[in-house]
């Protein structure tokens, strides 16, 4: 059976990501490795609590103290990781969305230096890509960012003030940095294409991706005026429909609105649009962007429509659902923030300053990404094997586990069959208005499998 990706590629779990880090001190990097396994064991736990013991716990508390300790060498260890599984997937092109999410520490009221990410709201600002194959399989952070503001900017500036800063001083410029940094650790022989939602959707984000000469999609916002003295997204509107094409919307069980197939109608043009006034005098002067238009026909309801810019081929139907395949998957970037707070338990990280939260939250951020790709391969299908993802002891106890101790097989079964196990372990009541198996009950399912595999080679070494 293939591995993940559709090769003989393993993912690794995060502590393999982070087996590359090199402090200076072996002992250092050691304890690094140790705390990590231990925290992707129990995802939900705190520190001390992952950790085993106050011995543990305390070794790590060290180890973020350690003049030797460096956040750089951390995050390059990860993005390398990364990197390798972008080129042993063997993908020609990959996928690099964007997105931001708070971190919310209110009741962190004596941790130094720690800010706000909202008016009145304290904690983190987290800006992260994750890189994906074009079928929307996740191969891990590629970039991740952080910013905690000392006080509301906007309020005492006012906006008119704020929108005539250079590009460089304000916080979306995060979405301009972030294209450059992601682009620096993709293999140069994989095409990137970079995916924002209505945050990105700057003219200095089109111009430095035409500079950089990398593909890119964005949720449009802006109806900018082109060098035909038209607007962008009047014209598009305008532009009649080439076809129509049925899009599987999804289940929101949030708004309790079920899983349809909506029909919609595609249309694309080509407009080059003008440098907005209060912008840089030094970015070009024009643009050229690909508009989308997909637009619901015959809703019963508000009707849905996506309007996006990009460098990519508009000229077919084909071409048009290319593109907005590529912007769905900037959707399961939200489920990783999603993973990371509910999951990872983020905003209860408890540390001392805010330096020293941002390196254990980056580690959360890589044992987010690798729940949610073992969540999204087993929903795929296939006949991908456990083993891509579970080392051999883990896919045997939990084979034990589900089938009331009988013998777990020689070679590794489906992926899917162990996230159903795990599903199981995690409290998955398999009712009719439920879903398939969702990252909630898959990182419970792991801590349960974790403790009893723990228990099991306590009770072997008594023995």
């Amino acid at each position: 059976m293939p591995g993940y990706g559709g090769t003989d590629m393993r993912y690794g779990k995060p502590s393999e990501d982070f087996g590359s880090v090199r402090f200076g001190d072996k002992r250092l990097d050691e304890r690094l490795c140790k705390t990590v396994a231990s925290m992707e064991q129990d995802s939900q736990g705190s520190i001390l609590g992952s950790s085993g013991s106050r011995h543990d716990a305390k070794a790590f508390y060290s180890l973020l103290g350690n003049e030797n300790f460096e956040m750089e060498e951390l995050e390059t260890a990860a993005y390398r990781a990364t990197g390798r599984r972008i080129l042993e997937s063997g993908i020609g092109r990959v996928l690099l969305p964007q997105d931001t999410c708070d971190v919310t520490m209110n009741g962190h009221e004596k941790t130094e230096g720690l800010g706000y990410c909202n008016d009145g709201v304290k904690g983190v600002i987290c800006h992260s890509s994750v890189a994906f194959t074009e079928g929307g399989e996740p191969l891990g952070l590629v970039w991740q960012q952080y910013d905690s503001r000392p006080e509301n900017k906007m309020n005492k500036e006012g906006k008119e003030k704020a929108q005539c800063r250079p590009i460089e001083e304000k916080e979306s410029y995060k979405w301009i940095e972030t294209t450059r940094k992601v682009l620096e650790r993709v293999p140069e022989t994989v095409e990137s294409v970079v995916i924002c939602d209505r945050e990105g959707d700057m003219y200095e984000l089109y111009a430095e991706a035409q500079k950089l000469g990398c593909l890119f999609v964005v949720r449009m916002v802006q109806d900018r005026v082109t060098t035909g003295d038209d607007k962008s997204i009047q014209q598009l509107r305008r532009t009649k429909a080439i076809g129509e094409v049925d899009v599987e919307i999804p289940r929101d069980s949030r708004n309790n609105v079920k899983a349809r197939t909506a029909k919609m109608e595609v249309a694309g043009c080509g407009v080059a649009v003008v440098r907005p006034k209060r912008t840089d005098k030094g970015q070009p002067g024009t643009v050229v962007l690909n508009l989308v238009r997909i637009t619901e026909v015959g809703s019963e309801g508000e009707p849905i429509e996506w309007l996006l810019a990009t460098n990519l081929p508009v000229g077919t139907a084909e071409e048009i659902m290319l593109v907005v395949g590529y912007y769905v998957v900037r959707w399961k970037i939200e489920r990783f923030h999603y993973v990371l707070k509910s999951g990872c338990q983020a905003e209860k990280i408890q540390q001392r300053s805010y330096g020293r939260i941002k390196p254990v939250l980056f580690i959360y951020s890589v044992i987010a990404v690798y729940i949610l790709a073992m969540t999204l391969a087993a929903r795929a299908g296939g006949e991908l094997p456990c083993d891509a993802f579970l080392e051999p002891d883990e896919w045997k106890v939990l084979f034990t586990l589900i089938n009331r101790g009988k013998k777990p097989p020689k070679k590794p079964y489906p992926l899917s069959t162990a996230v159903a196990y795990l599903g199981e372990l995690g409290s998955f009541r398999h009712s009719p208005s439920d879903g398939p198996y969702g990252v909630k009950a898959i990182w419970r399912g792991l801590f349960k499998l974790f403790v009893a595999i723990d228990s099991l080679a306590r009770f072997m070494g008594q023995v």
